[in-house]
């Protein structure tokens, strides 16, 4: 996703508008694997000309990902949005945490996929669920326990225990 900036480069204080609507490349290339991106994300903002070559790009995000279900494993869409705020320039620069103060960029626009792509990834939850009362596949069988309770018996013995189940005891004495 590119942001114009021949209206704002050589004049500082100036302000370019945007409103986008566009797919972004795969997350796989940019080493996001547990998340599918396939409707195209909606940007609205504004780039501001900082002046000695830097920009802010201020806006929102919002799209929609594909997850794994962390406890059934079913696919489902989960509605992503929030806020981006990041300074461009000539050259990355970091400030004293190691994080990234300004991002570099070349030419005429800035590319903001990246920054979006690791805004979603960074908002994703840890352990994703398809819903809140999910129960999950069945430890023994595998069964989906959303779509209908098992057959398998869940009872499990410790295997250092199993002997003593067909132990008799006389109870006369």
């Amino acid at each position: 996703m590119r942001l114009s900036l021949t209206k704002i480069k050589h004049q500082t204080a100036l302000i370019e508008e945007y409103r986008l609507c566009e797919p972004l490349p795969s997350p796989v290339a940019y080493g996001y694997t547990h998340f599918v991106l396939d409707n195209p994300v909606h940007f609205c903002g504004h780039v501001t000309n900082k002046g000695d070559g830097l920009f802010l790009v201020d806006g929102n995000y919002q799209t929609e990902v594909e997850l794994r279900c962390s406890r059934c494993l079913s696919s489902f869409k989960l509605p992503v949005s929030g806020d981006i705020h990041a300074l461009y320039g000539a050259e990355a620069k970091d400030d004293y945490d190691g994080e990234v103060a300004v991002h570099a960029f070349l030419g005429n626009a800035i590319d903001i996929s990246e920054l979006l792509m690791n805004e979603i990834s960074f908002f994703l939850p840890m352990q994703p669920l398809c819903r809140e009362a999910c129960l999950g596949l069945c430890p023994v069988c595998g069964a989906d326990q959303n779509s209908g309770a098992c057959s398998c018996s869940k009872e499990k013995i410790d295997p250092r225990w199993e002997k003593l189940a067909t132990l008799k005891i006389d109870r006369k004495a």
